[in-house]
């Protein structure tokens, strides 16, 4: 994970690229930058606002609406292209501007599904969940140094994670048993741990 300061002279570097003259041709940054560690659940909010129009269409100008994008937060090269979609530059421009973003490192698929899932977990989300959004980038969650072992992903911890949401978050249901499971798969559990945890609580509520 960067630190607050990596981040802070990353995105110092980010605005003086948007803020400097157009790069001549054939030149690219290649050195290799990590950017912001924060992951926002805006998967697929692919709507240009009024703000996000642009005057020019070229390579250049797609690459800089790309660093705008990722200073904000960082995203998948999934979410970088549905939003370049919604925008007027052409294939090869969008083309262009990713190959030159990767290569600077300014999109990493597998940081940001690294960081992902590590923000998922911390939010009380489901193995099951967060791997759907991860496909959804395009990212195989397999893909990713350590996952699923050193990310604490394994039926004991998943079951405790979900149990741990109930106490936390009880469902306010006559019937309590059902509203559990249903809060759990909603929030991305395995059925099979959604059904143990709320069965589990349920016995446990059930007995005061």
């Amino acid at each position: 994970m960067p630190s607050d300061e990596t981040i802070a002279a990353l995105r110092s570097q980010i605005d003086a690229i948007l803020q400097s003259p157009p790069a001549q041709s054939g030149k690219r940054h290649s050195h290799k930058r990590r950017i912001s560690s924060d992951v926002r659940d805006e998967s697929f909010d692919t709507r240009a606002s009024v703000n996000e129009q642009q005057s020019g269409n070229s390579a250049e100008d797609a690459f800089k609406k790309i660093l705008a994008l990722v200073n904000a937060s960082d995203k998948s090269e999934r979410m970088i292209r549905d939003r370049l979609s919604r925008l007027d530059f052409s294939e090869s421009a969008v083309e262009s501007a990713i190959a030159r973003a990767k290569e600077c490192g300014f999109i990493d698929d597998i940081r940001y599904g690294d960081v992902l899932v590590r923000s998922r977990i911390s939010q009380g989300k489901g193995s099951a969940g967060i791997e759907r959004e991860l496909y959804e980038n395009d990212i195989d969650p397999y893909d990713i140094p350590g996952y699923p072992e050193e990310f604490g992903i394994d039926p004991d911890s998943e079951f405790d994670r979900a149990l741990s949401l109930l106490e936390r978050k009880p469902p306010r249901s006559k019937k309590a048993r059902e509203a559990a499971y249903r809060k759990l798969i909603q929030k991305g559990y395995p059925s099979s741990v959604a059904s143990s945890a709320a069965r589990v609580w349920f016995d446990a509520h059930d007995a005061l």
